[in-house]
């Protein structure tokens, strides 16, 4: 049986993407929780054959401990997964004015920052996964809140204070990535995404100008362009880019092997686009 990594504790929103991969692709992996981002990519191609993890949500933008992962990795983007994301606030007490410390994600913190900004008084604890909130919540002996997905507060005590999608925007969705060792076949009855990392290794001129140049004269859309520090030196970035189409047809193959003869490009993977 292969095993699949993912940020856990079991029921996080990574676990529950997981799940969601694993039942539609009629899978039984045994899924491994790792407790922070960066254990769990770095378990992929080791304790585990693949993994899945948060890439980019719809108000935070792109996780940037992945981008980073992706940059040095040699594992392949295989598959893409949208799950809507909502958050609630939870307390240990009977009012919201009894409590004195909020826990929360690192990364719910910024989608749900308008309304943590509202509170007055409460002190804020930052924590590396969303399950750590709720556990840091139960073992709180003051009164407390935390932020926690909405879908795990179904066996909550009914006595206590709390509050439903306190997420700053109703359609709040995250994308995943399921990485791997190996490429995604082409299916050419399926639609396509490609993301490629362009590097600037040797600080010429014209970088963002040769990729859209490239892209452009091929009509291929880009979707998506980040840029990272190489940190390595100052103003150098490397580009992580999301386009339209699968690497193997002939167009794409073209403006990579174009954009390649300046600046080193790789292909993290062509995988089939999730549908909205």
């Amino acid at each position: 049986m292969s095993v699949v990594a993912t940020l856990g504790p079991k029921d996080t929103f990574s676990d529950m993407a997981t799940q969601r991969y694993l039942s539609a692709q009629g899978l039984s992996s045994k899924v491994s929780y790792f407790p922070t981002l960066k254990t769990a990519f770095n378990a992929i191609g080791n304790e585990a054959d693949w993994g899945v993890l948060p890439i980019e949500n719809l108000s935070e933008g792109y996780v940037q401990v992945v981008l980073d992962g992706l940059m040095a990795t040699d594992l392949f983007i295989r598959d893409e997964i949208l799950l809507p994301i909502k958050f609630a606030l939870v307390t240990n007490c009977q009012s919201l004015a009894e409590v004195r410390s909020l826990f929360v994600q690192f990364v719910a913190h910024g989608q749900c920052s308008e309304f943590i900004e509202s509170l007055q008084g409460i002190t804020i604890h930052n924590t590396q996964s969303n399950m750590e909130s709720l556990n840091s919540l139960e073992g709180s002996k003051e009164p407390a809140a935390a932020v926690v997905p909405q879908h795990v507060l179904n066996d909550w005590r009914s006595d206590c204070f709390k509050i439903d999608n306190v997420t700053d925007f109703a359609h709040n969705q995250t994308r995943f990535l399921v990485l791997g060792k190996y490429p995604q076949k082409i299916n050419p009855a399926l639609a396509y995404k490609t993301t490629l990392v362009v590097r600037d290794d040797h600080d010429k001129p014209g970088v963002l100008g040769s990729i859209v140049t490239a892209l452009s004269d091929r009509r291929i859309n880009m979707t998506s362009i980040m840029s990272r520090p190489t940190k390595s030196q100052l103003g150098k970035y490397h580009f992580f880019i999301d386009i339209e189409g699968h690497c193997e047809q002939a167009n794409i193959a073209a403006a990579i092997e174009q954009i390649n003869a300046s600046y080193q490009v790789k292909v993290l993977g062509s995988y089939q686009a999730a549908v909205v």
